[in-house]
């Protein structure tokens, strides 16, 4: 079921229809690909947009191997998973790097005496479930910083509610959630302090953009075009975040009828993942969309360390691509940030 649709494209030229499955109900982290609708950038593309929900990657993956769905934004750990022998292979590679930093989180009570993530030896950590995709990485933190992995008790408490009330209790050490619900057990007055990952886990990509390589050697043009939009997007929405939570309302319901309040408690989750998403090592060029090997061999290392992959040689080329990389930044940025802080809802 569409959710959304681009504005129409001229008579003279169909636009070419992108079905995008976002991994459960709709959030603002959707944000700058309805921010990009409004302004008009799909349109300027000759691209239609669809958005559909879809529950995680095992429902979406197979969909965009068979063409049924364009892109989606989903981790990097299914298509590693899937290159072991005797699983699916998927073919499909990512060629969007959306979130360039983990927005996985270690987060401890204010007064916990848990000050890095060294002092997690012997500590209970609440998880969303013991299936999520940060158990693995979380693992390879610890490992990488000398504790036993049997020293460590990981806990599923579930998500918001029912894990923020675990850490206040104190039934749980620490919380490993995402950025957002750390933005949101705040807001609730809870005081909290996030640990710092090792240096080597920082600036490393959680969530992307994958597509089918039928499409990559099809219709090349197409992934750039949608690639471009997205970087686009991106920009607009951090030169004007509440445009581009206007933008998202037009779609969905505001979480209040009063648009002061409706903004001060959405506002600060897209910023803590707009920040997540514009995160770039010192020295590196400020390219939207592009992976470095980095973000590939901290996945494996740390899907090794969780006993989920194996020894086996996993040829990284297999699993992303940069090609598409200066097509998705062939625009005006200047430009782009002038329309998006003139935008009228």
């Amino acid at each position: 079921m569409a959710i959304f649709a681009g504005a129409a494209a001229p008579a003279s030229a169909a636009p070419d229809k992108i079905v995008f499955a976002w991994p459960g109900p709709p959030s603002s982290g959707m944000a700058p690909f309805t921010f990009a609708v409004e302004l008009g950038f799909f349109k300027a593309e000759n691209l239609e947009l669809d958005v559909i929900s879809l529950d995680g990657s095992g429902t979406i993956i197979p969909q965009m191997v068979n063409g049924s769905v364009f892109s989606s934004y989903i981790t990097l750990d299914p298509l590693v998973i899937s290159r072991q022998p005797g699983k699916p292979n998927f073919d499909i590679r990512f060629v969007y790097n959306a979130v360039r930093n983990s927005i996985w989180e270690i987060s401890v009570l204010d007064d916990s005496p848990i000050k890095t993530t060294k002092d997690l030896a012997g500590k209970t950590i609440g998880v969303g479930s013991l299936a999520f995709g940060n158990v693995p990485m979380t693992k390879g933190i610890l490992k990488r910083d000398g504790i036993s992995l049997d020293s460590v008790q990981f806990v599923a408490v579930g998500v918001g509610a029912p894990a923020f009330q675990a850490l206040r209790d104190k039934r749980i050490d620490a919380l490993n959630l995402w950025d957002i619900q750390n933005v949101q057990i705040q807001m609730e007055g809870t005081k909290i302090r996030i640990l710092q990952f090792p240096p080597e886990f920082h600036g490393v990509t959680s969530h992307s953009l994958p597509v089918s390589n039928k499409m990559i050697a099809e219709h090349p043009d197409l992934v750039a075009r949608f690639g471009r939009v997205v970087a686009m997007g991106t920009v607009a929405c951090v030169a004007n975040p509440a445009g581009c939570l206007d933008s998202y309302w037009k779609y969905y319901p505001k979480p209040s009828a009063d648009e002061d309040e409706a903004l001060k408690h959405e506002m600060p989750l897209l910023k803590t993942r707009l920040d997540n998403m514009t995160v770039w090592d010192d020295g590196q060029p400020k390219k939207y969309g592009a992976f470095s090997e980095r973000d590939w061999t901290t996945d494996i290392n740390s899907l090794r360390v969780g006993g989920i992959i194996g020894n086996d040689e996993i040829k990284l080329d297999t699993l992303y691509t940069n090609q598409f990389v200066d097509e998705y930044n062939r625009f005006d940025q200047s430009a782009v940030i002038t329309k998006a802080k003139a935008y009228k809802p």
